[in-house]
């Protein structure tokens, strides 16, 4: 498993990574960093997210937001191999080989958690044990949460409602904890706590019936396009004040529903 391994990318992914870090930490180990994105973009090679877009533009995003913040090395190729484990038949053995037992801790760490989470057993418990174990490997977890907030209108209701719900219960918490210890991870409960709360909200009215219309009408797109166009008319209704303006949105937009189901299902080719 090495750098030549992994197919070279179409463009740069991590060219605004390299910006950061000339701004934030001009002295970081570049080439490290990069061999850990190598490595991960070739387990990850073939996969994508909900989005389409491919899986190692999530890795990348994290360790962006952890530049920001000014991680440390271990901390950016965490970030980049922090799905290896669970998501791609990578072993933690090899990331011990190819890394040192620094990272690879990390990694295991950061996997151990995600599966604690994930099964919903003592959550809030073993958050708190990560902050007092290694403050580096919760910094992922939080930066993690925060790009899957962010770009949270390409999954289901019902996932967009549980993780919402997650970052109010558990990671908010735990970023104020690190914020408490001096972390520059500031922005990071606040963004949180807003992205999870306009979530709720949207959902909120995604159960109204100007939301349910919405969203039946919206099953005649192109599934490649529903969520992002639905996502964004539930964000429309949040924003009107009553409910017969809600019910009138949700009307005209029903019934335009079937021209844009044409205008996107038509091809390149055959559009004037």
């Amino acid at each position: 498993m090495t750098p030549q391994q992994a197919e070279a990318p179409e463009a740069d992914l991590i060219a605004e990574l390299h910006e950061v870090l000339w701004i934030t930490r001009p002295d970081a180990d570049v080439d490290l960093i990069r061999h850990a994105y190598d490595v991960a973009a070739y387990w990850h090679h073939g996969q994508t997210r909900q989005s389409g877009d491919a899986y190692i533009t999530h890795p990348v995003a994290v360790a962006t937001i952890l530049a920001r913040l000014n991680a440390d090395d271990p901390t950016l190729c965490t970030a980049m191999l922090h799905d290896t484990i669970d998501d791609t038949p990578c072993e933690l053995a090899a990331l011990s080989r190819e890394f040192g037992t620094e990272i690879a801790a990390m990694v295991g760490e950061f996997t151990r958690l995600h599966r604690i989470r994930r099964r919903g057993r003592k959550a809030a418990q073993a958050m708190a044990a990560a902050v007092s174990r290694d403050t580096r490997v919760l910094a992922v977890s939080l930066a993690d949460r925060l790009h899957n907030m962010r770009t949270l209108q390409f999954l289901p209701q019902a996932t967009q409602l549980r993780k919402a719900r997650e970052v109010l219960d558990f990671f908010v918490p735990a970023a104020q904890q690190l914020v408490a210890q001096q972390l520059r991870m500031d922005s990071v409960p606040s963004e949180l706590e807003t992205l999870a709360s306009a979530a709720l909200a949207r959902n909120r009215y995604a159960r109204a019936a100007s939301g349910r219309l919405v969203a039946t009408a919206a099953t005649l797109l192109p599934a490649a396009t529903r969520n992002r166009w639905r996502e964004e008319w539930l964000g429309e209704l949040q924003t009107l004040p009553t409910r017969k303006d809600r019910g009138s949105f949700a009307a005209h937009t029903a019934l335009g529903m079937v021209r844009l189901a044409l205008t996107l299902r038509r091809r390149p080719a055959d559009r004037g």
